[in-house]
């Protein structure tokens, strides 16, 4: 049985930008904890976050990884998540398997994009939230600058729990507010604060807010009892500043997490009743005594162990050599092997107790997001929401004969990072890979070289167009075939017409009078399907179209299957070549993010891509253009962004929607597509 209760444990993610020092100051944590003699160096690669190979030779974490100390009297689980935008994944398996989100602002740079992106995704899971100001030690800080930034942006519910004394080059440690050896200078400063964290404390809890009123003040011990719950609650975000390399700030932050920042007995959590589109929402106050239900948040494959899942289990215990059910396939599994990682190490356990994060090998059924739970327990996780990728790379392999491997190796890649996905595209015949952006692609390379051996050859991939039509016509078709024996015949009608946008296929039978047996309308359908694989402009998939059958003939002899498949079929194309049909191009959304100083240059940039600007934020000396964007116009928006911004700006973008392509533009893809046609030939 595990050592401690799960009121003892702390789940924390670092989040927050990439140099926001994330990876420094959870090695800080683990020197602060006696868990390692020295602390690590990025230059070096001897921290023990960043082990992987990428990481070393990158000098920035691209994983999330798992730590584990103790401190204080109490256990803590800290996930390093990677800071760049293009591996924001990784926070978000982060946050979903912490309860505490501990956000980091470099107090160079303020808030960012990322950190902003943590703060929300927090929010929404229901997270606690901490905000710790990094890097208080780098020149030219104004500490108060910073603090209002947060305040303005985040709210005033951000309240120093310590105060820096000294910033900058001066910068030589932190005044914890509720500590006993207060400066003079600030004796009034951490007054006032303490008074500002009792009233927000207080709002977690109605007697105690009454009585606070009526009375003007509460206990110590009452106190204590009203601040983990409002932190949990997020009515007040705790604010803490370090120079982590320095060991200056860690302590007063540690103690802050280990005396007020809940434990999992003490969170909501957010989870579904049933399952498919029948689920419920509902909230629960995890219980050890429930049945078990845990869910997956990130996976790993060991070189020497094998597929790694890590779990995090939200009610009841997770016992090794037992069985449990897993939600993607409905059926119990015999969990083998419990363990419980620190960086690249572990040690084996024989349980996991309520709010443990423990490590489950060798299920090969499991993966991310899946949801391990008792056969008798109705609640279910909310699926782990990780955004689409949409930055695609087509490949081949270089070496012949490893066309087999390739797919081995990037199904095992895929399963480690659920924003990255392969696919080879039905109509192209292209394999194609997609991340949330290049480095991430770069990374994914760099690893099918390095730790499995096989190299391909890249270029952009064939756009996915579609084909639809823009009017209403009538069509028809008569299939009559007579070849020596049984003969083939079938007769239809059609109206088609065009449905809305992302509605899809509607198909619709109008017969009256049996004019077509009902049989035959099934097979007419069936034709119409096939025929929508190919379009008749440039051969892409057909969508958005509402075919009506209304009138037809049979042959009591002659009509059968095939024959109304057919029918149907050419029916389709002849409607489609009236109903002026129309290629559909994918719309991304953008969001790029470079200095001030190239704002004219990206926006003429984005203009010029037939892009439309949908916002614009700021970020201290960053902003942020939101646009939507034909994917066609951003195939190499990578190298063309490092070009304008010197290697300053990043972007991520997502599938938005389908749009149709102007004319023009329409016409050279659809020469530019025969002319490929005409060349294999």
């Amino acid at each position: 049985m595990a050592k401690y209760e799960s009121k003892d444990l702390r789940n924390i993610a670092l989040c927050g930008q990439l140099g926001a020092g994330k990876t420094i100051l959870a090695e800080a944590m683990l020197l602060k904890a006696g868990l390692i003699p020295r602390l690590g160096s990025i230059a070096d690669g001897t921290t023990m976050s960043d082990f992987d190979p990428e990481e070393k030779s990158r000098q920035y974490s691209v994983n999330s990884t798992l730590l584990h100390c103790s401190y204080a009297k109490k256990e803590f689980n800290i996930i390093d998540t990677p800071g760049g935008i293009d591996f924001f994944g990784g926070q978000i398996s982060g946050i979903t398997g912490a309860d505490i989100a501990v956000i980091c602002v470099n107090a160079s740079k303020g808030i960012e994009v990322v950190t902003r992106k943590a703060w929300d995704l927090a929010g929404d899971l229901g997270r606690a939230r901490i905000l710790v100001i990094t890097h208080m030690d780098a020149e030219n800080i104004v500490y108060n600058d910073v603090l209002e930034s947060i305040q303005k942006t985040f709210g005033k519910k951000c309240v120093p729990f310590a105060i820096p004394q000294g910033e900058g080059g001066s910068f030589s440690g932190v005044v914890d507010v509720f500590g006993k050896d207060v400066p003079a200078d600030l004796v009034d400063q951490v007054e006032a604060l303490r008074l500002e964290i009792t009233e927000c404390a207080v709002e977690a809890d109605d007697a105690m807010m009454e009585k606070y009123l009526e009375e003007g003040e509460i206990s110590a011990e009452e106190f204590s009892a009203c601040l983990s719950p409002a932190i949990a609650k997020g009515m007040m975000v705790p604010v803490y500043c370090v120079a982590a390399a320095k060991d200056l700030g860690v302590e007063e932050l540690m103690n802050g997490i280990a005396n007020n920042a809940p434990g999992p007995d003490q969170v909501t959590i957010k989870a579904l009743i049933g399952e498919g589109e029948g689920a419920e929402e509902t909230t629960f106050t995890p219980d050890a005594n429930a049945p078990l239900l845990a869910q997956v948040f990130k996976t790993i494959s060991d070189p020497h162990v094998g597929k790694l899942c890590f779990a995090r289990i939200y009610n009841g215990t997770l016992a090794a050599k037992s069985s449990a059910t897993i939600s993607s396939t409905g059926k119990a599994e015999k969990i083998g092997h419990l363990y419980r990682y620190n960086g690249e190490k572990h040690e084996e356990i024989v349980n996991g107790t309520l709010g443990d994060i423990v490590t489950i090998a060798k299920v090969d059924a499991l993966n991310t997001g899946d949801i391990i739970y008792s056969s008798d327990n109705k609640l279910r996780m909310p699926p782990i929401a990780f955004p689409k990728p949409m930055v695609g790379l087509a490949i081949v392999p270089k070496t012949h004969g490893d066309e087999g491997k390739i797919g081995t190796v990037l199904h095992r890649l895929a399963e480690e990072d659920p924003t990255f996905v392969f696919e080879t595209d039905k109509l192209t015949k292209e394999l194609v890979m997609r991340g949330m952006g290049t480095i991430q692609l770069d990374v994914v390379l760099s690893r099918m070289k390095n730790r499995f051996n096989v190299e391909v050859n890249t270029k952009p991939p064939k756009i996915p167009y579609l084909e639809t039509i823009s009017a209403k016509a009538d069509a028809h078709y008569r299939h009559k075939k007579q070849s020596g024996g049984a003969g083939q015949f079938a007769e239809v009608y059609f109206h088609v017409a065009p449905n809305e946008r992302g509605a899809g296929f509607e198909f619709v039978n109008s017969i009256v009078g049996g004019a077509i047996s009902q049989s035959f309308v099934g097979s007419t359908e069936k034709g119409v399907i096939k025929g929508l694989e190919k379009g008749p402009l440039a051969g892409y998939p057909v969508v958005d179209i509402i075919v009506e059958v209304y009138d037809g003939k049979e042959h009591p002899v002659d009509s059968k299957d095939i024959a109304f498949q057919t029918a149907g079929r050419n029916a389709l194309y002849d409607g489609m070549e009236k109903a002026k049909p129309i290629l559909l191009e994918p719309i991304v959304n953008m969001e790029i993010v470079f200095p001030s100083e190239y704002t004219g240059d990206i926006n003429g940039d984005i203009s010029g891509r037939r892009g439309r600007p949908t916002g614009m934020e700021s970020f201290g000396d960053m902003q942020m253009i939101k646009a939507q964007v034909p994917l066609a116009e951003v195939a190499d928006y990578g190298a063309n962004l490092k070009a304008i911004t010197r290697g300053e700006g990043f972007f991520s973008m997502e599938l938005s929607h389908y749009e149709g392509v102007p004319s023009n533009i329409a016409q050279a893809v659809i020469a530019k597509l025969k002319a490929e046609a005409e060349e294999k030939k």
